[in-house]
C-alpha cells in the first residue's frame, strides 16, 4: 500500500526506524536513522549498483543475497522495511473534488477521489493502485487533493526484491513524500518558517524533481529536467575529458558564479569552471525557471504563506556552486541537505566520513521515518 499519511516527524518512535529503501533500476540505497530524545541520528547506510544483468522488474536472488551479506556485515538493525517508488512508476494527479454536495463526509470524499483517479490515470484498470492525501486548505486553491497511482507490477517489483532480502516490506511509499518527511524534520531549526512555502530539489541521476510543500504536505510534484548524469556528459562533452573525469569537474570545479568580486586575472580553475557554466547554462537556466514558475502557482494559491528555502538533495546536487546559483537566480535561501547536518547542533547528526555522500541518501532517510508512527 502506498502510505500517504503525511505529518511532522515527532516523538513516539521507535530507536531504530524501518530501514528505508530506495530502489532505483541501477541501484538501491539504504539507510536507517536512529532516535534519542529529540534527535536524530544515521545508524547505517548502503550503496549496491545493480548491474546490467541484475536491473529489470525482478532482480535475479543472487542481487538481493549480495545486499543481505552486506547488510548483515554494516550496522542495519531488525527487518522492517519500506520501499520508495519514483515516476515514471508513480503517476501524480491534482484533483479538484469540492467538499460540498455530501462529499464533506470523508469516505465519501475518498470515493469521488478515487473515482477520479480512475478516470484520469493511464494504468490499465484493475493493474493500478491507488491513494491520496488532501492539502491544506485555501480560499484560492482549487486543489483538494494529491492522488496517487502506481502499476500493480511495479509495487509487486519493488516488494518482491524487500522480501528477497529477507526484510519485512510494510510498505511502498512515494520518494516525494519520503522527501517532504525528511525535509520537515531538518527544517525543525531555529530561523526556518515553520509556516511557509518550501521545496526539495531531489537532482538524481537521470532526472531533477521538484517537490513543492505546504507545511508538511507536497502540493506539487514534477520533473524539471535531466539530472547528474546528463550534466556529467555535456561536462564531458565540453572538457574533451572521460565521464569520470567530468564528474570529478562537476564536484572539484563546478560552475562560475560571476558577480562583484570576480578575479581580473582567472586562474585556471576559473576557467574550467566558467567552461562547465557554460556548457550547463541551458540546462541550468530552464531548471530556474520551472523552479521559479512553480513557486509562484503555489504562492498564488496560498497568498497569505511567504516563499520559504528549497533544499537540496540527490547526487547531482554535489556540483559545487549549485546552491549559490540558484539563491542568486530564485532570491531565495538554497540549502543541501549536507550543508545543514553539518551545521552548528543539528537535528540529525550525521557521522563525519559520510557527510560526502549524504545527500544521494535523501529519498532512503525519507523512507525510513515511518509516517504511521508519526505524531
Amino acid at each position: 500500500m502506498i502510505a500517504t499519511v503525511l505529518s511532522r516527524v515527532g516523538i513516539g518512535v521507535a530507536a531504530n526506524t524501518p530501514i528505508g529503501l530506495d530502489v532505483a533500476p541501477r541501484a538501491v540505497r539504504a539507510a536507517q536513522l536512529q532516535r534519542t530524545g529529540g534527535r536524530w541520528s544515521v545508524r547505517a547506510l548502503g550503496h549496491w549498483d545493480r548491474r546490467e544483468d541484475e536491473q529489470g522488474d525482478r532482480a535475479p536472488d543472487g542481487y538481493a543475497r549480495r545486499i543481505r551479506r552486506a547488510m548483515d556485515q554494516a550496522d542495519f538493525r531488525g527487518f522492517r522495511a519500506a520501499a520508495g517508488l519514483s515516476a515514471p512508476d508513480i503517476e501524480f494527479h491534482m484533483l479538484e473534488v469540492p467538499e460540498r454536495g455530501g462529499l464533506e463526509d470523508p469516505q465519501k470524499f475518498a470515493e469521488a477521489v478515487r473515482w477520479e483517479l480512475n478516470r484520469v490515470t493511464s494504468v490499465p484498470e484493475g493493474r493500478a493502485l491507488s491513494d491520496f492525501w488532501r492539502v491544506p486548505t485555501s480560499s484560492a486553491a482549487r486543489t483538494s487533493a494529491i492522488g496517487v497511482v502506481a502499476h500493480g507490477a511495479s509495487v509487486d517489483s519493488a516488494s518482491h526484491l524487500i522480501e528477497s532480502i529477507g526484510l519485512d516490506c510494510e510498505r511502498v511509499d512515494t520518494t516525494a513524500c519520503a522527501l517532504v518527511r525528511l525535509g520537515s524534520m531538518v527544517r525543525n531549526r531555529p530561523g526556518v518558517d515553520a509556516g511557509g512555502i518550501w521545496a526539495v530539489l531531489d537532482v538524481g541521476e537521470r532526472m531533477s524533481r521538484l517537490v513543492i510543500a505546504v507545511d508538511d504536505r507536497p502540493v506539487l510534484v514534477r520533473g524539471i529536467g535531466s539530472g547528474g548524469h546528463g550534466w556529467s556528459e555535456a561536462i564531458a562533452k565540453a572538457l574533451g575529458v572521460s565521464f569520470d573525469a567530468a564528474e570529478i569537474h562537476k564536484c572539484d570545479h563546478g560552475i562560475a558564479i560571476h558577480g562583484e568580486g570576480a578575479s581580473e586575472a582567472p586562474s585556471v580553475a576559473d576557467n574550467v569552471a566558467e567552461l562547465i557554466f557554460n556548457s550547463l547554462r541551458t540546462d541550468l537556466d530552464a531548471a530556474a525557471g520551472e523552479i521559479e514558475r512553480s513557486y509562484e502557482y503555489v504562492l498564488r494559491c496560498y497568498p497569505d504563506r511567504n516563499p520559504g528555502e528549497l533544499l537540496l538533495v540527490g547526487g547531482g546536487c554535489t556540483m559545487k556552486g549549485l546552491a549559490k546559483h540558484l539563491a542568486e537566480r530564485l532570491g531565495i535561501v538554497v540549502d543541501r541537505l549536507s550543508g545543514i547536518v553539518a551545521g552548528a547542533d543539528p537535528v540529525l547528526s550525521v557521522a563525519p566520513h559520510q557527510r560526502g555522500s549524504i545527500d544521494a541518501f535523501a529519498c532512503a532517510m525519507g523512507l525510513s521515518l515511518d509516517p504511521e508512527m508519526a505524531s
